[in-house]
């Protein structure tokens, strides 16, 4: 299966978030998917995409060209494609990717998930998406996605529209499932 892998590019962030990532990017290497991802060398992104080389994973890298700087990319991915817009990289991304998940990240990782979702909810993407967790981070986004269901904004479609989880396996065997049906 192709995961589509969201979160942050910055190193300047606690140690578990990274650990998380490179936890993600190993179990989906032992389990045989291939990650799709922004292509970054730093943060979550460079975390996940460690952890899938370290087991010899797939690693595709959807790069715009203007983040051509040395340094800033995870230099050994197995396929690098190059476009462009920013536009144009999410859509290669979702067009790719079997399923989704969010890993702690900034407003371009908040962007980006919160477009699949949106996507999923109006029933016009129906591959899984889901966000993973550590130390509460993505506690806040989901509780405002239900807040507005509950006050009204948005139709309760939303609500099954992404799971959340804190453990890489679960999150794993849910995308797995979700992809199949």
């Amino acid at each position: 299966m192709n995961i589509c892998v969201f979160g942050a590019a910055r190193d300047e962030i606690d140690p578990e978030y990274l650990a998380l990532g490179e936890a993600l990017g190993e179990l989906m290497a032992r389990r045989g998917h291939r990650m799709i991802f922004g292509g970054g060398g730093h943060g979550l992104m460079g975390a996940a995409a460690r952890g899938m080389e370290r087991r010899d994973g797939e690693i595709v890298g959807v790069v715009p060209y203007f983040f051509n700087s040395p340094g800033l990319l995870f230099e050994n991915c197995t396929e690098m494609i190059r476009m462009d817009t920013m536009a144009e990289r999410k859509d290669i991304m979702r067009r790719r990717a079997d399923a989704f998940v969010a890993l702690p990240g900034g407003i371009g990782t908040m962007e980006e998930i919160f477009e699949v979702i949106t996507l999923r909810s109006l029933g016009r993407l129906s591959k899984p998406a889901a966000f993973l967790d550590v130390l509460g981070y993505w506690l806040p986004a989901v509780e405002l996605l239900m807040a507005s269901v509950e006050k009204g904004f948005a139709g309760k479609t939303l609500l099954s529209s992404f799971e959340y989880f804190t453990d890489p396996a679960a999150c794993l065997d849910w995308l797995e499932r979700e992809a199949q049906a």
